[in-house]
């Protein structure tokens, strides 16, 4: 009896190891020579590239919330080395998953001996399992792992070339997966291009992706990824080629919900036009940035409208890409926006960007919660100028009556002549002008309309037509529908006997009726101004002068503090220094009308 109750226990222990947890770290290349046994031997060199594949084995499905890394280990100090930072490692609906890493061994980082490097799984509990070690060895010599097998420099590779993809990934949606590495080719004496599954088919074309590595042949470092998808390595210049296994990158729900929007109207290829003079940001609302803490848990979790938990995002960056009009450039080169880390990203960030003038641009912004990232939707924009002194004037609050079901009429919108900016030789032959207007749908949020051309505009100012009333969903009156408008300068000029054409886009002027039948106290006037703009007050309680008063420009820089007190309720303010563009007037809330706080704001154009 006692016997077999001790082969009970034996059998059990046999059962419980075959089910325990597993990490299991396997050299493949140092260097792009092809290698899978240790120790790493760094020789005399400085640092070493090493690829690296990372098995982890679960008993039970744990969740996809578990990060891997490389650790180096040299005496009592252990750190992640460069390029071990895994983040989270997916299972999907198994409990085994594979990670490859392309990562950086600095000498300096193993100064004792023995030294190590390992893999480490951490559960999302806290709970640490580990590889065994790799040892790491300086002994003053060169490495020389398996050479090339193939001394033949022709680019057609002999069938001896091994040809292999690693590994098949899960990840989260709109995140980008490990580098894909493959077994280590040279360059010099194999081509090697990228695949991607297309049609449920494979092209005889390359994969034109963004690949961030120096190592592109043995190395695929893909965009963020919102699908899945399937790659490959093709070797060879012409049939017959040699094609790696598939590597498969599944998509999985994310948690992290990210979606940026931008007021404005789009034109017929979906661009948002923005000037200078009329600045915009790109934002969104707060259900569109934040983390669902149920499906961080379990990705097939159904969003609850009540009962799940939430967090906010760690960090944010923005990136942009150049594009083209139809904007299907394939291979987008996302540049990051230096020190934009906010979740909003205002016009003064959009001006950084360099070269952007009529540029179309796509903008993304990247969140990141916990090692867990998501490229947002991309919004597509053009970045315009205002030049050659077309300018226009002003916008319009008008006076209305709900009782009465009056408008007040519009004034007509004033531009300037059109000139050309610093071309002292160019003789203009023709000026052409061409109003647009854009609607504006009143709701939450508004609807911009695309620009379109008013019929028969041509002329250098322009006079609206009146607003409507319409009956409201209530069944109150209501304007429901207001107006953007701008001017389109075209100039012909000649420089010696060449003829030019050069097209300019005015700031907008805005009409909309929400004021009461009276006469506004604040004012400012002349706009457009050249050298002198006042600011007026007619309101008998308001004390203008008492009132911290200064000019701003569009990117929010002060740019004037000084003004000429005429009297107590008129002010002269100097504007002939500035440049030509848009400016705000901002009058401090403080210290003007007796009893009352209220500041103001208003807009201006200088112009020559």
């Amino acid at each position: 009896m006692r016997k077999k109750y001790i082969y009970l226990i034996l059998s059990f222990l046999l059962t419980l190891s075959s089910f325990s947890q597993k990490v299991t770290l396997t050299l493949t290349a140092i260097d792009n020579q092809n290698i899978n046994s240790g120790p790493i031997n760094l020789g005399s060199k400085s640092s070493a590239s090493v690829s690296l594949n990372v098995t982890v084995e679960m008993p039970s499905i744990p969740g996809d919330n578990g990060t891997i890394s490389i650790y180096s280990l040299s005496g009592l100090n252990a750190n992640i080395v460069n390029g071990g930072n895994g983040g989270s490692l997916f299972f999907g609906q198994g409990n085994s998953a594979v990670r490859g890493f392309n990562v950086t061994l600095n000498a300096g980082d193993f100064n004792t001996s023995p030294a190590y490097i390992y893999a480490e799984y951490k559960t999302f509990s806290g709970v640490v399992y580990k590889s065994a070690n790799i040892s790491v060895t300086k002994d003053g010599a060169n490495p020389n792992p398996n050479p090339n097998p193939n001394p033949n420099p022709n680019p057609n590779p002999n069938p001896n070339f091994k040809n292999t993809l690693c590994c098949d990934q899960t990840i989260r949606y709109g995140d980008r997966p490990a580098p894909i590495i493959a077994s280590t080719v040279d360059p010099s004496r194999a081509s090697a291009s990228w695949l991607k599954i297309i049609d449920s088919k494979f092209p005889n074309s390359t994969y034109t992706g963004r690949n961030y590595s120096q190592d592109k042949s043995n190395v695929l470092i893909t965009d963020y990824l919102t699908e899945t998808t399937t790659f490959k390595r093709r070797l060879g210049i012409d049939f017959p080629f040699i094609d790696s296994n598939p590597i498969t990158i599944k998509i999985v729900p994310t948690p992290i919900f990210n979606t940026i929007i931008i007021d404005g109207g789009t034109d017929a290829n979906g661009f948002v036009e923005i000037m200078d003079s009329n600045p915009k940001q790109i934002y969104s609302d707060r259900a569109s940035a934040r983390v669902n803490l149920n499906i961080l848990e379990n990705p097939y979790h159904v969003p609850q409208s009540r009962g799940d938990s939430y967090a906010s995002i760690d960090r944010y960056e923005w990136q942009y890409a150049v594009t083209n009009q139809g904007d299907n450039v394939w291979a987008k080169n996302w540049i990051t926006i230096e020190n934009e880390n906010s979740p909003t990203l205002e016009y003064a960030s959009l001006k950084k960007i360099p070269n952007a003038e009529d540029s179309y641009l796509v903008i993304r912004r990247i969140a990141t919660y916990k090692e867990i990232s998501n490229a947002s939707n991309s919004i597509k924009v053009i970045l315009r100028s205002l030049k050659n002194n077309n300018v226009i004037c002003c916008d319009q609050n008008l006076a209305m009556d709900t009782t009465l079901k009056q408008i007040e009429s519009p004034s007509t919108i004033t531009g300037s002549t059109a000139t050309l900016d610093n071309m002292q030789n160019a003789l203009i032959t023709s000026i052409a002008y061409q109003w647009q207007s854009q609607s504006i749908s009143n709701g939450r949020p508004n609807q911009y309309g695309a620009w379109t051309n008013i019929g028969g505009a041509t002329s250098k100012d322009y006079l609206p037509a009146p607003l409507q009333f319409v009956t409201g969903s209530r069944g109150g009156m209501t304007v429901e529908t207001t107006y953007n408008y701008r001017r389109i300068a075209t100039i012909n000029y000649r420089i010696g006997s060449t003829n030019y054409t050069v097209k300019s886009f005015s700031n907008e002027a805005n009409v909309q009726a929400g004021r009461s039948y009276s006469s506004p106290t604040l004012m400012v006037y002349p706009n457009p101004a050249t050298s002198i703009i006042n600011v007026e007050s007619t309101a008998a309680d308001y004390l203008l002068s008492t009132r911290k008063i200064t000019v701003a420009n569009v990117m929010g820089a002060t740019v004037i503090t000084n003004f000429t007190v005429i009297n107590e309720n008129l002010i002269s303010i100097d504007v002939s220094n500035l440049v030509i563009g848009t400016y705000f007037i901002n009058i401090e809330g403080t210290g003007g009308r007796r009893g009352g706080s209220g500041g103001a704001q208003f807009t201006f154009i200088k112009t020559n």
